[in-house]
């Protein structure tokens, strides 16, 4: 597996037209185009952008801590450094009710960097255009 280059990233502009799209469609969203809009906020590394994809009262939870993602991801990308997600696997995983959301699953790996190796499993519901929660189960030890 190779790493992206830096001109593989997507660009903060490139996240925020993907966002305005899904902010368009609203409750027609489609949940899988969601999270890949997450993952692009998180490759070009933007907390702020990354935030976004997120409802305002979304939170995330990682073994027993309980996060609100805006506070959340500046401290992630500050720990991560140099890492780069590289996503193993999505999967729509269920559709619920439509105020209950859909399940995505995606298995990941950090690439280089101080978290080089750490490996995990999120599993986000997304209702509408919007992540309502996210569960990181880690795989290995946290970076």
């Amino acid at each position: 597996m190779s790493l992206p280059t830096q001109d593989d990233l997507p660009t903060q502009a490139d996240v925020r037209a993907m966002q305005s799209a899904l902010r368009a469609q609203g409750a027609t969203a489609d949940a899988m185009a969601v999270v890949r809009a997450h993952i692009a906020a998180v490759r070009c590394r933007d907390p702020v952008l990354m935030a976004a994809d997120y409802a305002e009262a979304a939170r995330i939870t990682r073994g027993q801590t309980v996060v609100v993602p805006r506070d959340y991801f500046p401290r992630a990308l500050e720990r991560m450094g140099q890492s780069v997600l590289v996503v193993n696997s999505l999967t729509q995983v269920a559709s619920l009710d439509e105020a209950s959301g859909t399940l995505v699953v995606m298995q990941w790996a950090l690439s280089g960097g101080p978290a080089d190796g750490t490996r995990g499993t999120d599993t986000f519901t997304v209702v509408a255009d919007r992540i309502t929660h996210q569960q990181v189960d880690l795989h290995t030890a946290d970076f």
